[in-house]
């Protein structure tokens, strides 16, 4: 069984430190917080946990060379001499997966082409036949790094991106991806021990991700294929063990899924169903610009409508989420995301401001404390 000195997992930006406090209190070893990543130390089996159990982690890598090249044929010739048939066998499926930054290559496509011609000649060589190369549904993928004249070929364990869960059968417009909900909610201070409500909630995928961190359900329970399971090392065994070591809590307490739009509620219900988080979530179709605080939630965040899903300039919509805070939610914080320009229109200060990215979209998520009584409001600057 190997063991890996360095094992790399990516996330988003500002998700870093997040994803770095996920994997002390899983206890691993030489945490290091890069850019959109964080490196750690790892044995086989805690590969296995990582992509099992982490909830702000987007890949697992595993570099297993690196060097510097001069030009392509170097790349070719050194990935030559990787012993491709001990990772995986002929009978499985790979492909490349490049991120280059460098004047030796015309075209990232071309730095991928040399590794795969490298791997197909390497098993040539070694076993007369070769693996094939399935861009869709691979069994194996391999990451290929190349920054200037440094090189680092990485299996990635992962596979498919660790944000696409297996639960969202389901989705709105633009949904927010489930690794950007998990890194929210750990971002906001909620510890999973106390009501929240998402007022907006669109397909759930903030309420269903709070729901699984509340219950203690690790993102791999749902059920999907990781390509380590490809890997010629792979250990059953030691996956069931993972598996077989993951203890729930039940709740004490509900979390709320709004929206407005029934069809938005029927598409939550069925994510949280496939989530296994239906019998903790309690779903509403419900207005919130009509609704009030009669529950006393303490803790509201959400990812209201902005880019794709609103036109620009659209203030009105987002002054009357403020008005709606002000009026009918008070002595609660509410968190939400959003672009700058959306949430200057809220007409309220702000105790905290967290920069991310939705997708391509530069965002802001924000923390908002309502009071009643004589606490006064002021314009946020």
């Amino acid at each position: 069984m190997r063991d890996y000195k360095k094992v790399i997992a990516t996330t988003y930006a500002g998700l870093e430190e997040v994803l770095a406090g996920e994997l002390e209190n899983l206890k691993y070893r030489n945490i290091q917080v890069l850019r959109r990543a964080v490196s750690f130390s790892a044995s086989l089996e805690e590969i296995y946990r990582a992509n099992y159990c982490l909830t702000t982690a987007l890949k697992i890598l595993v570099p297993i060379r690196n060097f510097k090249i001069s030009n392509s044929e170097d790349l070719y010739n050194r990935c030559c001499e990787i012993h491709w048939e001990t990772f995986f066998d002929i009978t499985k499926t790979f492909v490349v997966q490049p991120t280059v930054f460098s004047d030796l290559f015309r075209n990232t496509m071309f730095a991928s082409l040399r590794l795969k011609d490298a791997i197909v000649d390497r098993f040539r060589q070694v076993e007369n036949k070769r693996p094939s190369v399935d861009t869709k549904n691979p069994d194996v993928v391999i990451n290929l790094h190349i920054s200037g004249n440094d090189c680092i070929i990485s299996l990635d364990s992962s596979g498919e991106s660790l944000h696409k869960r297996g639960y969202r059968i389901e989705n709105h417009i633009a949904p927010i991806s489930e690794v950007l909900a998990a890194g929210m909610l750990r971002l906001s201070g909620w510890k999973g021990d106390s009501v929240l409500m998402d007022p907006m909630c669109g397909s759930g995928t903030i309420v269903i991700e709070a729901a699984m961190m509340a219950a203690g359900i690790r993102p791999g329970e749902i059920g999907r294929k990781y390509s380590f399971q490809s890997w010629k090392d792979f250990s059953s065994e030691l996956f069931k063990k993972i598996e077989d070591e993951i203890h729930h809590t039940p709740l004490s307490f509900p979390i709320y899924g709004c929206d407005i739009s029934k069809q938005n509620i029927k598409k939550s219900i069925i994510n949280a169903q496939e989530a296994g988080v239906d019998d903790i979530i309690l779903f509403d179709n419900d207005d919130f610009f009509k609704s009030e605080n009669k529950k006393n939630i303490p803790f509201l965040i959400f990812n209201p409508p902005y880019g794709e899903r609103m036109e620009d300039g659209d203030e009105l919509f987002y002054e009357q989420i403020g008005d709606s805070l002000k009026n009918n939610f008070h002595d609660c914080q509410a968190w939400i995301i959003s672009t700058k320009n959306c949430l200057k229109s809220l007409g309220l200060r702000t105790s905290k401001k967290i920069p991310l990215f939705n997708g391509p979209l530069e965002c802001s998520f924000r923390k908002y404390e309502t009071y009643s009584g004589s606490k006064k409001w002021n314009k946020q600057v």
